[in-house]
């Protein structure tokens, strides 16, 4: 029996959560080994998100697209996996890639919320100004709240994240509202063309 689209976007959607679980875990394990304690919290903190994420996509019945689910996952072992275990914010610029990736995917998240919330035929039907306002202020608004987390885990938890550097704050917003405005450019794009 072949399997529907949906089936087999679910089916990548459990390896690829699986895969980066693992690894993550694996990587956890080690900062452990090693005596990282921060690490190791972090790695904590993204194993219990990753598991809810999971469960809230499985349980309910609106569960965001497998492909967008899958970028989500590829993101976070590469910031948490690649990133924090590996090094990689060590080279430069590496913080900023991420943090545009996070405005384009916060940017398609607030596309898909659309469409969940008013359904496509009145999405359809909203002016092109609005869409893009929305998809812009929404990218930017949850870049802020990202901030707003890691500030709280740096004064709260003693991690290093911004780098004690109101500089670095900025920065990161800014390249998620480029992330955002692309991604919104786009969307707005293919829209016209339908």
């Amino acid at each position: 029996m072949e399997l529907t689209m949906i089936e087999r976007g679910k089916k990548w959607e459990r390896s690829v959560w699986w895969t980066v679980f693992i690894l993550l875990a694996i990587g956890t394990c080690y900062m452990f080994a090693i005596g990282e304690n921060t690490k190791v919290t972090m790695g904590v903190l993204t194993l219990l998100l990753m598991g809810a994420a999971a469960f809230i996509q499985r349980r309910f019945e609106h569960s965001l697209p497998s492909f967008f689910v899958n970028i989500v996952y590829g993101f976070i072992f590469i910031s948490v996996g690649l990133g924090t275990f590996g090094g990689f914010y060590d080279i430069p610029h590496f913080d900023d890639f991420l943090h545009i990736i996070s405005g384009i995917m916060l940017a398609i998240a607030s596309w898909i919320i659309l469409q969940k919330m008013v359904g496509e035929h009145l999405t359809a039907q909203l002016p092109t100004i609005f869409i893009g306002l929305y998809i812009i202020c929404f990218s930017l608004a949850s870049a802020a709240v990202w901030e707003l987390m890691e500030f709280a885990g740096d004064k709260l938890l003693n991690f290093t994240i911004q780098g004690r550097n109101a500089d670095d704050t900025m920065i990161d917003m800014i390249d998620g509202l480029v992330g955002g405005t692309i991604t919104a450019f786009v969307i707005l794009r293919q829209r016209k063309k339908k």
